[in-house]
């Protein structure tokens, strides 16, 4: 009897070995499956151009992304650019990495603030500012009457619709950069945005890729709808004239420095009048207006000087006055305030050079007059 308990107990314990290990032998069959291979890199075509500089020569294979004035090879990088992308996809895929995006996307869309809206700018009677639609890639730029609601939070407070109690749209959009990506390929980059002084107007360059220029374009606040004129690629400045019923734009040349300025009438069927035009090559032109946009300025810097003129702004065509020059590489501000100009400038004084800034001032009405700037100020600027 003992005997027999203690075969059948021996057979058991085989039994339940060779269970163990088919069990191990299945389990390791089970093995999980094979990761996908590497997406391959995109390979952009090469074209080698040889280049000897202090008498050594190399060929440089992609060269040809440098020649922006070649369409085609602009069209070439747009297709490199599209492969790198699904590129980067595919390896944030295949290392599982698009699954962390998307948690960290989960856990930090909840922090992020339900009304993107940039702090509001009070310019005369209107609030401008600048928000993002839900699921659109670029913002809005917006502007809201200022008496409506002194204690602006953000654009949805109040909401953006309208004040019962004058029957007036309480949020006016100005420009819909997604519209703008569509009318320049998709791509929406503005360099620069000014409104005329009467806020009826709206002047604002945009980037073109295929020119690799920016392009200005003006809208009527009014109606909402662009003007036909002035139309310009290759504008680096602007300022308004005669009370917003003239734009004057600065234009570059191949080399992208600004040489020419242009005086464009709001509703004329004229062409553009050219105002200047600088020859030298290494002298560059830029315009602005002075806070109460009574004049422009014109900085004109070069190797050799810094020059300033003033436009009177009410006759923008009556020529341009010298009203400062000095040393090359010299900063040069000139604002105009109750009947004032005020240079705030680091150029030597006496012919000694200084190591901060200092303040001038002289009558304005006389400024064409070359009367003498005296010191106005003795508070010193760092």
């Amino acid at each position: 009897m003992l005997r027999l308990r203690a075969v059948a107990t021996t057979e058991r314990l085989r039994l339940a070995a060779a269970g163990r290990f088919v069990h191990r032998r299945a389990t390791k069959t089970r093995r999980p499956p094979p990761p996908p291979p590497p997406p391959t890199p995109p390979k952009p075509p090469q074209k080698p151009t040889p280049f000897t500089f202090h008498g050594v020569t190399w060929h440089d294979p992609y060269s040809w992304m440098s020649d922006l004035n070649d369409g085609v090879a602009m069209r070439h990088m747009d297709v490199c650019m599209e492969q790198e992308e699904k590129y980067t996809e595919a390896v944030m895929v295949a290392s599982g990495a698009d699954r962390l995006r998307r948690r960290l996307h989960i856990e930090m869309a909840p922090r992020l603030a339900s009304d993107p809206c940039t702090p509001p700018v009070r310019w005369g009677p209107w609030l401008y500012y600048r928000r993002a639609e839900d699921e659109k890639q670029y913002p809005v730029l917006c502007r809201r009457s200022a008496s409506l609601h002194d204690e602006f939070i953000s654009y949805s407070e109040p909401s953006a619709g309208f004040d019962f109690q004058t029957g007036k749209r309480i949020e006016q959009k100005l420009v819909d950069y997604n519209q703008e990506a569509e009318r320049f390929g998709g791509y929406s980059y503005e360099e620069l945005s000014e409104v005329s002084p009467d806020h009826h107007f709206l002047a604002y360059t945009m980037y073109d890729k295929d020119k690799d220029s920016f392009t200005l374009s003006l809208k009527d606040l009014t109606t909402g709808s662009l003007c036909d004129k002035p139309r310009a690629d290759r504008v680096a400045n602007l300022s308004w004239a005669m009370n917003g019923k003239a734009l004057l734009y600065t234009v570059t040349d191949s080399d992208k420095r600004p040489y020419r300025i242009f005086c464009s009438i709001l509703g004329s069927n004229k062409d553009d009048v050219l105002i200047l035009e600088e020859h030298n090559e290494n002298a560059y032109i830029n315009i602005r207006n002075t806070k109460d946009f009574q004049f422009v300025t014109v900085n004109i810097f070069s190797n050799f000087s810094s020059k300033v003129y003033l436009i009177n702004a009410a006759d923008p065509l009556s020529g341009m006055t010298l009203v400062w020059e000095c040393e090359p590489h010299a900063h040069c501000i000139v604002e105009h305030h109750q009947g004032y100009l005020y240079l705030f400038t680091d150029a030597p004084r006496g012919g000694e050079p200084v190591d901060s800034h200092y303040l001038l001032r002289r009558v304005a009405k006389d400024y064409d007059s070359g009367s003498n700037w005296e010191v106005w100020n003795l508070l010193v600027f760092i």
